[in-house]
């Protein structure tokens, strides 16, 4: 059974809930990696380990120097670089089995869904809410699924979001208030790999058609806590309808 794998893959093929009829899931899904910085190198990273058939990454930015404490897919000689291009250079490096995309652009309303297209997941890796509600309005209009993240100082979060089914970004955090809206806020370095790593557990779970615990979990980086959050659609959601 195992021959028809890659060695890569034995030990996942091994496990029941996974199983060679899961791999072959991962194998042939095409997922697309929103934010190739704190929480995008994890998730690309464990998604590319996993063996995804095709990732797709975007991203706007240039790697800089106060990248490197977190976001362990560039190095110094990356500096200056576009970040989508040399994370998707490196990842062929890393796995040779899988198609990687690069797109270097801004997610924005005109080119959301046109981005998505063909994806049957889609991760926000992303570090300011705006581009969270187009995502989410893609998201949703797509039938995409997609599994967000955020990262700040100790603590962070994820959120599950099955269109149609859960809530969605916009029932959780109805309106952007842009004083909350800390892209450029601290953080640990080693905290962006915890939700980052929980984001590609989850997407996996997605792709091979695993059950979901809960939709939304708070981090306690400090305290070693992870808070499942009971959450539920709101009937006025202006993004979803409830």
């Amino acid at each position: 059974m195992l021959q028809s794998f890659s060695h890569r893959y034995e030990r996942h093929v091994r496990l029941p809930e996974i199983g060679e009829a899961g791999q072959k899931r991962l194998s042939s899904a095409s997922a697309v990696v929103v934010g190739a910085g704190g929480l995008g190198s994890p998730v690309l990273y464990y998604l590319a380990s996993a063996g995804v058939g095709h990732i797709k990454i975007i991203d706007s930015d240039t790697v800089d120097m106060t990248n490197l404490n977190r976001q362990f897919l560039y190095n110094e000689n990356d500096i200056g670089k576009e970040k989508s291009r040399t994370a998707a250079e490196n990842l062929k490096l890393y796995n040779s089995d899988i198609q990687i995309s690069a797109v270097t652009a801004a997610l924005d309303d005109d080119n959301a869904r046109q981005l998505l297209d063909g994806a049957d997941i889609v991760l926000s890796c992303v570090d300011n809410k705006i581009t969270r509600y187009v995502l989410n309005k893609a998201s949703l209009s797509s039938g995409v699924p997609m599994i967000d993240g955020g990262v700040q100082g100790f603590e962070g979060y994820i959120l599950t979001i099955l269109p149609g089914i859960t809530p969605c970004y916009q029932c959780i955090f109805p309106k952007y208030d842009q004083t909350r809206d800390v892209g450029g806020a601290g953080v640990v370095g080693a905290a962006a790999g915890v939700p980052g790593s929980m984001m590609a557990m989850e997407a996996i779970k997605v792709i091979v058609g695993m059950p979901i615990s809960s939709y939304f979990h708070h981090i306690d980086m400090l305290n070693y806590r992870i808070t499942p959050i009971i959450a539920r659609r709101a009937a006025d959601c202006p993004a979803c309808g409830g």
